[in-house]
């Protein structure tokens, strides 16, 4: 997964008369996440770059590096993240309250550990009463898989702890089998999980066998549907920038619209849902990445 993947992030001190953003760019995955910090420090009044000015960075609040820009006020660090769970604080200069400052929340995962990774994820199902089978989440074969065996089976992940995705970003791999739906949901974290066109998030998913193929429901609305898919497995993307949500498929736009929950701090479900008549399956998912603030 060798694709750009850009968040960009600027926090401003009220007394620093500099700005500093950064963003992550080329992110891919192996054993580890790797990806580029763009560093840029410029002038809040001019937004020209400040030559030779001073940065340092910390991973997960120890100091990974330090370095000077160039003529333009421009770095690159290379970072390797070592778990599943990271946090990067980017200064202008050394870390202390007057310094002008970028945040990255990251949390990343491509499901090759052989066993779900209980600090990032939890597992949900859903099992109806008057149909006999299975609902199962299983990280195995390098990627989440969910078993849905029967009518209305569910199984899926969430993300435990909520993740502030102002101009925020998540991409991941989906794969829908046959009558087994693939989801993604973005929900504010104060709000309760009841499934697709229930919600008061998003959800994006692919249905390989449904007359609709990709869907996107916003709240109870449905907001974009269309009968094919780019590919199967697929990657989907959702962008944040402000107050506008972006949906992407396969690195093509196809759906934006203005930001409606009443909160940015969400948790991210991953899942699969039998949507037919006595038929199962099982769907899955892989390389998962959202960095948001």
């Amino acid at each position: 997964m060798n694709n750009v993947f850009r968040r960009v992030n600027r926090r401003l001190s009220i007394i620093d008369p500099i700005s500093i953003e950064t963003a992550l760019l080329n992110a891919s995955m192996n054993e580890a996440l790797k990806a580029n910090l763009d560093i840029n420090i410029t002038e809040r009044g001019t937004g020209h770059g400040v030559p030779m000015s001073p940065y340092s960075v910390y991973l997960d609040g120890i100091e990974l590096t330090s370095g000077r820009c160039d003529k333009e006020g421009h770095a690159v660090e290379p970072l390797v993240f070592p778990t599943h769970k990271n946090e990067i604080d980017t200064y202008h200069g050394r870390r202390r309250l007057i310094t002008a400052s970028s945040h990255h929340t990251v949390r990343w995962d491509n499901f090759n550990d052989n066993e779900l990774d209980k600090k990032i994820w939890d597992t949900f199902s859903g099992t109806p009463a008057y149909y006999v089978g299975q609902a199962k989440t299983t990280e195995k074969n390098k990627r989440l898989e969910f078993l849905c065996s029967n009518t209305g089976y569910l199984a899926g992940a969430y993300t435990k702890s909520p993740i502030d995705l102002s101009d925020g970003r998540i991409r991941v791999r989906l794969y829908s089998d046959g009558f087994v739906v693939c989801a993604l949901t973005i929900l504010p974290s104060t709000e309760p999980f009841y499934g697709a066109s229930y919600n008061k998030g998003y959800d994006v998913m692919i249905w390989r066998d449904g007359l609709s193929k990709f869907i996107i429901y916003s709240g109870t609305k449905t907001a974009f549907t269309k009968d094919t898919i780019r590919g199967n497995p697929e990657t989907i993307e959702v962008v944040i920038e402000g107050d506008t949500i972006k949906f992407l498929e396969e690195g093509v736009q196809v759906y934006s619209e203005k930001y409606k929950p009443a909160s940015k701090l969400c948790n991210i479900r991953l899942w699969g849902q039998s949507w037919y008549h006595f038929r199962g399956g099982t769907s899955w998912v892989d390389d998962f990445l959202v960095v948001g603030g």
